[in-house]
């Protein structure tokens, strides 16, 4: 087990990295419609969408907080309620790396934990910042990671 996984993993928060579709959003909300006067859209609208774009990114960055402790995996979402879930690593039977190309890129992805005898991922973390080194710590901890291949993984 490398400790220093350890401590980068013990508490942190959705990377950055992971919310660049959304930057790219805010992006084209406002330039789009003040360099193509004739766009669908007018100059106030996309200035109201990229504001709430950025709304959902301050509000998903702050408002989410992962732990990994050696006995369990705890995810804390404060808005818009208070929700925490926890998953003792030695009952994960499967880790999926959720990513797209862009998210491949970045060096980011979504974590689904999966516990045993639940078809249901019971923990979810978004904007997971280097995902191979966390799967490889969660391994390290006692997880195992029951590897499903194809577009049929549940």
């Amino acid at each position: 087990m490398n400790q220093q996984d350890l401590e980068f993993f013990g508490d942190f928060r959705p990377a950055w990295k992971a919310f660049a579709v959304y930057f790219f959003g805010v992006f084209i909300f406002l330039v789009g419609p003040i360099l193509n006067p004739q766009a669908l859209i007018s100059p106030a609208l996309g200035q109201l969408l990229a504001s709430l774009f950025l709304a959902f990114i301050l509000i998903k960055r702050l408002g989410c907080r992962y732990r990994v402790d050696p006995a369990t995996v705890t995810t804390e979402l404060t808005l818009p309620t208070r929700q925490v879930k926890t998953a003792p690593i030695a009952a994960i039977r499967r880790i999926d790396l959720r990513r797209g190309a862009s998210q491949r890129l970045l060096g980011v992805a979504h974590v689904h934990l999966y516990l045993e005898g639940s078809e249901a991922p019971a923990v979810k973390l978004f904007g997971v910042p280097r995902p191979e080194a966390f799967r490889q710590l969660l391994l390290d901890l006692g997880a195992s990671d029951q590897r499903v291949f194809g577009a049929w993984r549940k």
